[in-house]
């Protein structure tokens, strides 16, 4: 069986084929904007630049496909992602609807199946391997989910129940994400430009990046690809972190806080419903449960040294209850795994 995988979140798509030896091939696009008009059209345009830069003699038809996807996207959008992917990847001679709302399965253009979850379940799913547990992923976005059983094959809980904390979007929530992250390093820089603020590195940084402050709105508002932009930011403000810019250490100590917060949260809201009677996880009350494994996921927990070490410390002193695992994969390697699962 020939299985392709995707990973999309809004910074860049990745898509695995992995052939019936096991064999496999990767390749990358760009990633999604919040504000596109046609979230459906954006997700298929990114899956067929990401097909075309796979290596010609891999470019065969698939049998099946996972996608672990940013965003939640409505019933009509799922079923268009479905039947486009599927003509792509399988060369489906004809189409038919699938199912869900955010996740789903459904078989398409006869054999061709394909299955779509949110990137956060695809995350779980590689870093726990289909294991209870709580996941953090920290990209551009945050969101952490709580699973107190085993997944399904079309990302499921198969037992138990699932929660998931934050993931609101730049606008609404993702704290200590690398939009978060670049956004405060920007308005830490134009508070010094106008003097509002404290001196701060992140002035030059900016200009370097952006060009004159003044003509920054203008740069940023309104392009199609702001959240990527501000996200990108992140990267000068972990530079002027390192070098001993004040407030940009500052910028990433707040971050980790809110990450920890959301760690805090998931862990609590596991808690509650592995309590709950009936729940695979479930506990007599008053007795005490193992600890919550908890790990993570996503290219800002890359940043070890401004991320990831400080997280894991803070939440192995501050959250006696939770475990701090290392991901056994990545959102690719649980999108192979929703593919691949009966």
């Amino acid at each position: 069986m020939r299985i392709a995988a995707v990973d999309g979140g809004q910074t860049g798509l990745r898509l695995r084929v992995v052939g019936s030896d096991g064999s496999t091939a990767t390749a990358t696009a760009g990633g999604f904007d919040y504000d596109a008009g046609d979230p459906a059209a954006t997700v298929l345009a990114l899956v067929e630049q990401a097909w075309a830069r796979l290596p010609a003699a891999q470019r065969k038809p698939v049998d099946r496909v996972g996608m672990g996807l940013t965003g939640d996207h409505r019933p009509e959008e799922v079923r268009r992602i479905e039947a486009g992917v599927a003509d792509l990847l399988g060369a489906a001679e004809e189409q038919g609807a699938g199912q869900g709302a955010g996740q789903g399965a459904g078989r398409v253009g006869g054999r061709v199946e394909v299955r779509i979850a949110h990137d956060a379940v695809t995350a779980h799913l590689g870093a726990l391997g289909g294991a209870p547990g709580v996941v953090v992923v920290a990209g551009t976005g945050v969101v952490a989910l709580a699973r107190t059983g085993a997944t399904g094959a079309t990302g499921t809980a198969a037992t138990g129940a699932t929660v998931r904390v934050d993931g609101w979007g730049h606008l609404l929530g993702d704290e200590g994400g690398g939009f978060a992250v670049g956004r405060h390093g920007l308005r830490a820089a134009l508070a010094a430009y106008d003097g509002r603020g404290p001196r701060t590195e992140l002035v030059a940084a900016a200009v370097d990046r952006f060009g004159p402050l003044d003509g920054l709105p203008r740069r940023l508002y309104g392009t199609g690809g702001t959240v990527a932009d501000v996200a990108g930011f992140s990267r000068q403000v972990a530079e002027a972190a390192r070098a001993g810019d004040p407030v940009a250490v500052e910028i990433w100590r707040d971050g980790v806080t809110a990450l920890v917060g959301t760690t805090r949260a998931a862990v609590a809201r596991y808690l509650e419903l592995a309590a709950e009677p009936g729940t695979a996880a479930g506990t007599a009350p008053g007795t005490v449960a193992d600890p919550v494994a908890v790990s993570w996921a996503g290219g800002l927990m890359g940043v070890t040294d401004l991320v990831r070490e400080p997280w894991q410390r803070r939440v192995a002193a501050e959250l006696p209850q939770a475990r701090v695992v290392d991901p056994a994969g990545e959102g690719l390697d649980g999108a192979v795994l929703l593919a691949a699962g009966d």
